[in-house]
């Protein structure tokens, strides 16, 4: 059977429009996959599902959250690298898996610049160094002193070894010629209970993670490690001001999709976005928890990573910490 001009014409069109990329002005088509490269409820999990609530109120799309937990957020961030970039599939990239992973992991599954598109940054907040309430350690000086008068003896808990909160006591144990040893912990419930308990000296952690514990007054804050003191421990004094001149760990969190996203497609996301963070009840919700609101456009973003991809590598190196 002959298949006419207008017949002929119409099916070719239909299949273009199939295999195009998606045009902001048809997006999004369906629910949108959300990675999240950790487990639920924890620092990176709440904000994420934070942020995608308001940008529904928004906008009326519908996000569906997958949690992809393992090797520092690496499986996670890989899996979204192989979906297709047509922005049906996002996820939440930081500091760690983003900028600190490509120097820690020899056999990391993707490239943090080629392999994503960099759309928003969302929120930046420090970690922060605490001990338990009744502590003869009681500040800044009275660790660096207690470090210093026996090397070795301070046990140091952590989220895990190369993270971000790692990496910052080991940058401080260069910086300061201590030596302390380093305790992981896979959850903050029993590392919180350790300290409280005596079995290590110190906890350090992401500043959400920490803050319920600070304020119920079962563990003491000794320094932040932004540059600049934060907004709910205005009298927590910084690392940078305990004799470390330009210390900052901060840790940023950012919206990211696979290579290959159309430019329109990740500036309407940039936009809804940054939307989003305008909105009052989510400003509160980042700003309550010590985190900072970050508003800028994509090539903020990137510019940010490639920065930071160099700033960690030498932290790392600097630092000799590994993964193991």
């Amino acid at each position: 059977m002959k298949m006419t001009k207008k017949i002929l014409v119409s099916a070719v069109f239909a299949v273009a429009a199939a295999i195009s990329p998606v045009h902001a002005q048809d997006y999004p088509q369906g629910n949108i996959n959300f990675v999240v490269p950790f487990p639920p409820g924890g620092g990176t999990d709440i904000p994420a599902r934070l942020l995608l609530q308001q940008i529904s109120q928004d906008s009326g799309w519908n996000f569906v959250v997958e949690n992809r937990p393992g090797a520092g957020g690496n499986i996670g961030l890989a899996q979204l690298a192989r979906s297709a970039a047509n922005g049906q599939y996002l996820g939440m990239g930081q500091t760690s898996n983003l900028a600190v992973n490509p120097s820690l992991y020899s056999d990391i599954p993707y490239d943090s610049i080629k392999d994503f598109r960099h759309i928003a940054v969302i929120s930046t907040q420090p970690m922060v160094l605490v001990t338990h309430a009744k502590s003869p350690i009681e500040n800044m000086d009275g660790f660096l002193a207690a470090a210093k008068k026996a090397p070795g003896s301070i046990l140091f808990g952590t989220p895990g070894s190369g993270t971000v909160a790692h990496l910052s006591m080991e940058l401080l144990s260069k910086e300061g010629a201590i030596e302390m040893t380093h305790v992981p912990y896979p959850g903050i419930a029993q590392a919180i209970s350790d300290v409280m308990s005596g079995v290590v000296d110190v906890y350090i952690g992401s500043l959400p993670s920490v803050l319920p514990h600070i304020r119920s007054g079962s563990i003491r804050p000794l320094a932040v490690t932004s540059l600049e003191r934060n907004a709910v421990l205005p009298d927590v004094p910084t690392v940078a001001e305990s004799g470390f001149a330009g210390f900052d760990t901060a840790d940023w969190k950012g919206v990211v999709g696979p290579a290959g996203m159309s430019d329109e497609l990740v500036t309407k996301l940039n936009l809804a976005i940054n939307t989003a963070l305008q909105s009052e009840s989510l400003r509160h919700a980042i700003e309550a928890e010590g985190s900072t609101v970050i508003s800028e456009d994509s090539q903020w973003f990137s510019n940010l990573l490639a920065n930071e991809l160099e700033r960690w590598a030498e932290v790392v190196k600097l630092s000799g910490a590994t993964v193991n």
